[in-house]
């Protein structure tokens, strides 16, 4: 397998400080122990709810958090041990789409400024000429109107907002970006543009995305592989034929379970899980299934013992005691 990224063992824990010395006295652990890979070209979806961790691997990943503890290689390299200088070069391969187009957007700055910033920062164009041919190569290819170039971030909608991002991500030739929720801040329709945008830029470029969200219908079509986080951790990890149609998770099963059905027949097929029970608390962890206090099927053995990452057969990984 031609692996570009590997995330290994991947721990990011928050502390929490009190008392007059500003001590630390418990910790968050928002990322425990989280490993994948993505292949050259692929899409890997990482879904789970609010609050599971999801957005701080991606930010990990890519050093706008700092790791607590883990492994992370890109293309081979470690990028938490390599030098400064080499860090840099490949961070020019990496880049960034966030949830917010409205506030991850510079309104100081016109859209030529901020597509140029990288391009300028790492002296991917020689001169002025080709420094505006290639950001108005970046805006057609995106969707944008090259004339547009020197109006400012407000003046543009939502949809276009994100458009002037996913340019500014094109702009220093990356091979991989993190896509956080890039498209939960859109209305539906703009949705299905920016997605049919990125899948077009992949396939023409050869991208490889780490595909954050919470809406299951767009992480079914875009992505080749998902794994499922819950508290911290991934509790199931698989292609998407495997997460969909057969998943193994009760976890998985419940989020599935409320993704919306638009024919007679998915409705006559859907049966809504409703989970009951309390979250744990993120500094205060079950020992056991971190999912026990909410599954319908946990006994005394999940509340007491963790369950093991084991392969379900054809890479189909599961956390869980109970096999279905």
């Amino acid at each position: 397998m031609n692996k570009l990224l590997e995330v290994k063992n991947l721990k990011k824990y928050f502390p929490i400080k009190g008392g007059f010395a500003g001590k630390t006295i418990a910790e968050v652990k928002a990322v425990d122990g989280v490993s994948f890979s993505i292949e050259h070209g692929k899409v890997l979806g990482l879904v789970g709810e609010s609050g599971c961790g999801k957005s701080t691997v991606g930010r990990v990943i890519l050093g706008l958090n700092p790791k607590t503890d883990g492994t992370v290689l890109f293309d081979g390299e470690d990028l938490y041990a390599v030098s400064k200088e080499r860090l840099r070069e490949l961070r020019r391969r990496m880049q960034m789409v966030f949830q917010d187009p409205f506030s991850s957007l510079d309104p100081r700055m016109t859209v030529f400024d901020i597509i140029s910033e990288g391009i300028k920062a790492y002296g991917l164009c020689g001169s002025q000429d080709e420094l505006e041919n290639r950001v108005e190569d970046l805006m057609t290819r995106c969707g944008l109107f090259p004339d547009q170039a020197y109006r400012y971030a407000h003046q543009f909608s939502g949809g276009q907002r994100q458009r002037i991002c996913i340019a500014r991500a094109l702009a220093t030739n990356p091979d991989f970006i993190v896509l956080d929720e890039a498209v939960s801040a859109l209305d539906v329709s703009i949705q299905a543009q920016i997605i049919n945008l990125l899948k077009d830029l992949q396939d023409s470029i050869g991208l490889t995305y780490l595909f954050i969200s919470h809406d299951l219908n767009i992480v079914q079509f875009i992505s080749d592989e998902v794994a499922v986080m819950y508290l911290g951790e991934i509790v199931e990890y698989g292609t998407k034929q495997q997460i969909f149609d057969h998943p193994m998770h009760p976890y998985s099963v419940a989020l599935l379970s409320a993704v919306p059905a638009f024919t007679k027949e998915e409705k006559a097929k859907k049966q809504r899980i409703i989970l009951e029970g309390d979250l744990p608390s993120p500094y205060d962890l079950p020992e056991g299934c971190r999912f026990a206090g909410r599954c319908p099927y946990s006994d005394e053995t999940c509340s007491a013992v963790k369950p093991e990452w084991t392969d379900r057969g054809d890479g189909h990984f599961c956390r869980c005691h109970k096999k279905f």
